[in-house]
C-alpha cells in the first residue's frame, strides 16, 4: 500500500504503537509517521505507508494547531500529567488577565530548551533514554515560531485551568510552552490535556478512528493520494523527456511563477502521479527525491 492516512491517535498509545498496529493490519513494514505524538496527546496523526514514506521531510515541515489545557500551581518532570509531581503550590491569586498577558508574550519567535523527555539525541543518545537513566544534560534553545495562542476558557482556584488553542511551527513542544508560562508568572504549570487538530491540512475533522481500519481492505480505502497529501506544494508536469532527464538525476532549466527560489515542486508523470520531488534553483529545478521506482 502507498498513500498517507490522517488518523486521530487516541490517548495512552506512543505513535510508535500506532505504526506497529497498521504494519499488523497492512500486512507490510515500510510505514511511519510525519510527527509524534507523546502517549497522554490525541488527535492528527499523519501516518505514511510504502512509498509515501519518501515524503517525511516535506510534511515533517507543516505547522501544527493544537488544543489543550494548562494547570497552574503544579510541575512535573516531563512538563505534562504524565510526570511526576516535583512541585506543587496552590496559586489561587492567579487571575485570568495575567493568563492572556502571558500568552501575548509567547507569541511569535521564541526560543525553547527541548525538554529532557523528548526524542532529541544529546551525543548519539535521545533525551528521554538519558533521563529515565536519571541523568540530565545541557541542551540548547531552540527557536520555535508560535503563529497564535489564545486563552479560550480560565478557570480559578488553587490550582486554576486555562483551555488555550495555538497555532506553531515543527519543532514546538506543546509542553514546554505550557511549563514555560507557568514558570514567567511565577507559579509553575503543566500540560493537563493535549488534542492535535490539525498538520497543515490535515484536519482532525477528516481524520479516521483507529478501529475504523481493522483489516487492510478498510485501510486502503482511507488512503490519501501521494499527490493529494503534497498538495500545500506547488505541482508540475513536464514532457516525458524531461522527466526522465529529472529521475536520472539531472538538472534541467524550468521556471513558474508560483515558485519560490529555493522551494519544493512536486513533479507528476502524464498520469498526474508524483514522480519525484525537486527543488527550484533558479534558473534550474534539481531532483531532490525520487518518488516513483
Amino acid at each position: 500500500m502507498d498513500g498517507v492516512l490522517n488518523l486521530n491517535k487516541p490517548a495512552g498509545m506512543t505513535s510508535h504503537d500506532v505504526v506497529d498496529y497498521l504494519r499488523r493490519v497492512a500486512g507490510q513494514k515500510e510505514i511511519g509517521h510525519a510527527g509524534t505524538l507523546d502517549p497522554m496527546a490525541t488527535g492528527v496523526l499523519v501516518c505514511l505507508l510504502g512509498r509515501a514514506t519518501r515524503l517525511t521531510p516535506y510534511l515533517q515541515e507543516l505547522p501544527k494547531a493544537y488544543r489543550g489545557v494548562i494547570q497552574f500551581g503544579i510541575r512535573t518532570s516531563t512538563q505534562d500529567a504524565e510526570g511526576e509531581v516535583f512541585y506543587q503550590k496552590p496559586a489561587p491569586q492567579l487571575t485570568e488577565e495575567q493568563v492572556r498577558a502571558a500568552a501575548e508574550r509567547f507569541t511569535g519567535r521564541i526560543l525553547q530548551i527541548p525538554p529532557m523527555f523528548s526524542a532529541v539525541r544529546f551525543e548519539g543518545k535521545k533525551l528521554h533514554e538519558l533521563a529515565r537513566q536519571g541523568q540530565e544534560v545541557l541542551r540548547e534553545p531552540r527557536p520555535v515560531h508560535i503563529y497564535k495562542l489564545d486563552i479560550l476558557s480560565f478557570q480559578p482556584g488553587d490550582y486554576p485551568t486555562a483551555e488555550f488553542t495555538v497555532e506553531c511551527s515543527k519543532g514546538t513542544y506543546v509542553r514546554t510552552l505550557a511549563s514555560d508560562m507557568g514558570d514567567a508568572l511565577g507559579v509553575g504549570a503543566h500540560l493537563k490535556q493535549l488534542t492535535r487538530t490539525a498538520v497543515g491540512q490535515f484536519r482532525l475533522e477528516d481524520a479516521c478512528e483507529l478501529e475504523s481500519v481493522a483489516d487492510a481492505e478498510s485501510l486502503q480505502s482511507r488512503l490519501i493520494s501521494i499527490a493529494d497529501a503534497l498538495s500545500h506544494l506547488p505541482q508540475w508536469s513536464p514532457t516525458p523527456a524531461v522527466l526522465e532527464r529529472l529521475k536520472h538525476g539531472n538538472y534541467v532549466q524550468a521556471e513558474h511563477p508560483l515558485w519560490a527560489p529555493g522551494g519544493h515542486v512536486v513533479v507528476l508523470d502524464s498520469e498526474r502521479r508524483v514522480a519525484l520531488i525537486a527543488r527550484w534553483l533558479p534558473p534550474l529545478l534539481r531532483p531532490v527525491r525520487v518518488i516513483q521506482g
